[in-house]
This record gives structure tokens, C-alpha cells and sequence, in this order.
């Protein structure tokens, strides 16, 4: 597998002015670049920038792919409209990274594996399937903050009696974008399934923000207006939300568990789900058994005039209705004994279609 690498970078508060175009431009002369995105792919070489500096100049989110199991999404987000306090707990180490850039905050996520059976060529489409998760924190959703963190837990960052950072609600139910998000960043299955044990239901619902609206003061209900007059490329009503969340606290009140704890439920959420697995896979391996012996069983009754219609089936060139009553028939002459007799008729039935040696030689080439 030849090496590959793909960068992506998009804006979404704002686009880029074409100063800021040329800039790119003298960093990469082959990367396709408009007013919002920057996308480049090398087969050999690498890009000639970082790009978390990319970010931190430019554009709001990223997603790097490369073929040897490496994963990056980077997210940029206005300082001033995030608590930093909240989100820092969950950023613990390389895979899950927050730091301060002038006015905004980067989070930098990573996975990592080699062992990884990746695609040689991105076909992209993920960067936009991930872009709604800023939104998300935005509004004040942490979920995809824990998600990060049970990343890192995952790459062994984080010790195992350390205890984890408040549970977000909502866990159970995740929307697509964040459903996107555990898959870039390879959360296993079970040890998600252990953390959302402690989830509650989501946080918020249309009717508590209707009534936590109709109840701010008038004066504090101008001023959002005013803002959102004033200010009109902002998302008022993700702030709202976020407002909204913040005084609500969306996150679970119980005691945290330690990494330890995690990893041992979620060991016991994968024995428990391979045990169920196995014992689904018995009962469909039986309910076919079952089938194929009543099948059988049925065409005992028929033996005799199904070797006439297969004859007939043959000779109209109905190969493959012709081959399934030839396998079945085989099937019911080896359970009931009489597979010398099957050797024989099939023989018979070959001499007198000789000239028909497709249905033969794919009976041949593709009986079970």
C-alpha cells in the first residue's frame, strides 16, 4: 500500500478574504482553495505548514487522514463563547489536547493505529459530517468533549485510578455528527456503552428552553436582542442554548468512577455482548438447520419428479433454478443414504445433455 495523506480545512464563522487566499496559495500551489475550504491529498511529500497553526490563522475546523492509521480532527472556537474551566478536565494529554490561541480555544484530537486496515485513498465527506460538532460545544454540549476523553483513555493517557470527568447527559442517544465523531476517533463500542451507564436522559427539551426564556427579565431579554441586532453573524440562538445549558448544568451528578472501573464494566459489557452474539448466532444456525430439514423433508415426497424437471430445466437452459434443485437434491440423497443413486441419475442426466456443459461445468464450479 503506497503511502497517502489528506488535509482538510474549512471556516464557518466567516470566509477567507483573498489576502488570506494568497497566503495559502504561496504555502501550497496544488491544494484546492475557496473562500471556505483548503483541501490538499500527497501520495509522497507532506504539507508545507502546520497545521495547527493553519487553523489557529485561518479556518475553524480540520481533519487530517493518512493511510497508516492516523486520525486528526481540530476543532477552533471562540474563547469568549465556551467555558474553558468545563472543557479543560476533559482534555488530558496528546490525544486530547485544549489550548489557548489569541482569542479562540483548539481542541486537537487524535488516533492513532497501526494495525489499521484503512482505505488507500480517503473519499472524503468526513470533515462535513464532523463540522456540526462545534456547534455542538457551542451550544454548551460536552458530549463530545467526554468523547475525547474516553479517547484517551483508550491510548492508555490517563491512569486507571484516576476518576473521570462529570458524564455528560445524553450519552445514550448520540446525534449523527457525534456518532461520526466515535468513529474517527475508534471509541470502542463497550467501554462507551460503560461510560453512558451513568448518562442520563438529554439535557435539555424545546418546552424547558421555551419556559427558561419566557422567564429571563425584560432587560436581559433586550440585550439579546440588541446583540443579535449589533451583531448579526453571531448564532444567537447557540448561545442561548448554551445559556440555557450552563444554568441547567447538563451533566450527570453521581459519583465518578476511576479509569479502572470504566475498563472493568466495559470488559463486562463485551463478554456479556460476544455471549449474546454467540447465543444468537446458535438459535439462527438452528432455525436454518431446522428449515433445510423441513425443505429436505418436502422434497423426499418428490423425489422421483424432480429428477423430470430437473431433466426439463436443463434442457430450457434454466441453469441456475436447474443447479439449486441438483444441490438440494445431492443434499437429500447424502442425508438419506442414497448418494450412489444421486452419482448415477446425475451421470445419466450429463450422457443426455451432453451439449449443455455450461449448467455442468458451473455445477461443478460453484456447488458447495
Amino acid at each position: 500500500m503506497s503511502e497517502y495523506q489528506c488535509y482538510e480545512f474549512v471556516t464557518l464563522d466567516q470566509p477567507l478574504t483573498p489576502q488570506q487566499m494568497g497566503q495559502l496559495r504561496a504555502i501550497s500551489t496544488r491544494a484546492e482553495i475557496s473562500a471556505t475550504r483548503f483541501w490538499n491529498e500527497y501520495h509522497w511529500g507532506d504539507l508545507k505548514a502546520d497545521p495547527a497553526d493553519l487553523l489557529a490563522r485561518y479556518f475553524d475546523a480540520h481533519f487530517y487522514f493518512a493511510n497508516w492509521g492516523t486520525r486528526r480532527f481540530m476543532l477552533r472556537l471562540p474563547a469568549g463563547r465556551v467555558n474553558v474551566s468545563a472543557l479543560k478536565p476533559y482534555f488530558p494529554g496528546h490525544h486530547a489536547r485544549l489550548k489557548k490561541s489569541g482569542g479562540f480555544v483548539v481542541l486537537d484530537l487524535w488516533s492513532n493505529d497501526e494495525e489499521a486496515e484503512e482505505e488507500e485513498v480517503f473519499e472524503g465527506g468526513r470533515l462535513a459530517a464532523l463540522t456540526p460538532v462545534r456547534a455542538l460545544l457551542l451550544q454548551g454540549d460536552l458530549r463530545a468533549a467526554y468523547l475525547a476523553w474516553l479517547g484517551s483513555t483508550q491510548e492508555e493517557e490517563v491512569a486507571g485510578d484516576k476518576r473521570e470527568p462529570p458524564v455528560p447527559w445524553g450519552l445514550t442517544d448520540l446525534p449523527a455528527p457525534l456518532a461520526s465523531l466515535v468513529e474517527v476517533l475508534r471509541v470502542d463500542r463497550d467501554l462507551l456503552a460503560a461510560a453512558a451507564e451513568a448518562s442520563s436522559a438529554p439535557s435539555m427539551d424545546s418546552a424547558g428552553l421555551r419556559a427558561w426564556v419566557k422567564a429571563r427579565p425584560l432587560a436581559e431579554k433586550e440585550r439579546w436582542l440588541f446583540h443579535a441586532a449589533e451583531h448579526p453573524e453571531v448564532a444567537i440562538g447557540a448561545q442561548l442554548v448554551a445559556a440555557f445549558r450552563k444554568e441547567h448544568a447538563g451533566v450527570a451528578t453521581g459519583v465518578r468512577r476511576t479509569v479502572a472501573e470504566l475498563r472493568t464494566r466495559a470488559g463486562q459489557l463485551r463478554a456479556e455482548r460476544q455471549a449474546a452474539a454467540v447465543a444468537a448466532r446458535t438459535r439462527a444456525q438452528a432455525a436454518t438447520a431446522h428449515a433445510r430439514t423441513k425443505q429436505l423433508d418436502r422434497l423426499a415426497k418428490r423425489w422421483q419428479t424432480s429428477w423430470v424437471h430437473l431433466d426439463k430445466l436443463i434442457d430450457s437452459r434454466a441453469y441456475e433454478e436447474a443447479r439449486a434443485l441438483a444441490i438440494d437434491l445431492r443434499d437429500l440423497a447424502q442425508r438419506d443414504g442414497k448418494s450412489a443413486e444421486f452419482e448415477a441419475r446425475f451421470a445419466a442426466l450429463k450422457k443426455v445433455h451432453a451439449r449443455r456443459r455450461g449448467f455442468f461445468d458451473a455445477y461443478k464450479r460453484l456447488a458447495p
